[in-house]
């Protein structure tokens, strides 16, 4: 259920973690990278625990996530799923986070932020993963396809 065409976003682009509780108070997270497993159809979110206090309470709540990535050239994507567990971080994935957030602060100070911004936001190491499994996905990308769904 996660389309190839949407993997270099996944591999490259800007994560954003929704969540919203019973009562639909919404909270979010930006993410740290992203761990692929399309074999499963989940994704893993890296992030920060002292970030996602909230987030985790409306998780246990409603279980429900939407996931946002997006490119610097506007091609986005939003995954939606049902939460499967908090899990801690292995070399791998504190690895590919380390490769994904030197790839974003390239990125963000090639456009004109400073290192000492890009650092202060992407500088961080994450210490928790978010996994959830993607029941749908849908293209974000401004145009005439954005809200569609994409098939499997």
């Amino acid at each position: 259920m996660i389309p190839d065409l949407t993997l270099s976003a996944l591999e490259n682009g800007f994560g954003h973690f929704g969540v919203a509780s019973k009562n639909n108070k919404t909270r979010h997270v930006d993410t740290l990278g992203v761990n692929v497993d399309s074999k499963n159809s989940t994704l893993t979110c890296y992030a920060r625990n002292d970030e996602t206090k909230e987030v985790l309470e409306f998780l246990n709540e409603s279980g429900r996530i939407s996931f946002f990535v997006g490119m610097i050239s506007h091609e986005a994507y939003n995954f939606k799923g049902q939460f499967v567990e908090v899990i801690n971080l292995s070399r791998d994935d504190l690895e590919a986070s380390n490769i994904y957030r030197n790839k974003i602060i390239d990125t963000i100070t090639s456009i004109g932020m400073s290192k000492e911004g890009a650092l202060s936001k992407y500088g961080i190491i994450p210490d928790i993963g978010i996994k959830f499994k993607v029941d749908k996905v849908f293209v974000q990308t401004p145009g005439p396809d954005a809200g569609k769904e994409i098939g499997e």
